[in-house]
């Protein structure tokens, strides 16, 4: 599906404020004029039906979806890279990095939550790298609430690769764990 241009359709100035503002981020046009698709909080038969701004995120990833034609991921890998307090979360749908972040390592939690529940997906896998202590904490921390994580080894993940050609080391690495997160 070639989505280039959203019609954003809305009342709320910081709704339409903040889908200007995501859509430009994400490479999409906004329009108040036709578009491929169209956003909208008061029409129900818009393509996308929003009711308040905490939906505008979700919005923005369903487009993100369409975009490359599908409804919702076949696989949400995310990894997250452990080697300060200060994380490096990388979040990769179905082979493609969809969005990094760096985070505290008490944030954590809310932030994986967060993306769980703001992705559509079939199957989703959590990987954390355990070379340090930070990445042992992370993942204590993590298991607790989501029983699906993995340790994953770093030996080598922020290393050059042939295959990967990512110039951020900390974002290499953490999506050298996200693949890694899917072995069995």
């Amino acid at each position: 599906m070639g989505i280039k241009k959203v019609a954003i359709k809305v009342n709320n100035p910081r709704i339409f404020r903040s889908l200007v503002q995501e859509l430009r981020k994400n490479g999409l046009i906004p329009t108040v004029d036709s578009g491929d698709l169209t956003v909208s909080d008061f029409d129900r038969s818009a393509d996308i039906f929003i009711q308040g701004e905490d939906e505008v995120k979700k919005a923005i990833t369903y487009l993100q979806c369409l975009r490359l034609g599908k409804r919702r991921f076949d696989e949400l890998l995310i990894g997250i890279d452990t080697n300060s307090p200060r994380l490096t979360v990388v979040i990769v749908g179905d082979g493609i990095i969809i969005d990094n972040m760096e985070v505290w390592i008490d944030e954590i939690e809310d932030v994986i939550e967060e993306i769980i529940s703001k992705y559509p997906y079939k199957r989703v896998y959590i990987g954390v790298g355990t070379g340090n202590k930070y990445g042992e904490l992370v993942y204590k921390l993590l298991s607790i609430r989501f029983p699906f994580v993995k340790k994953v080894n770093e030996s080598r993940t922020s290393s050059k690769n042939p295959y990967v050609n990512i110039k951020d080391k900390d974002v290499r690495a953490a999506y050298m764990i996200a693949l890694r997160s899917t072995k069995c």
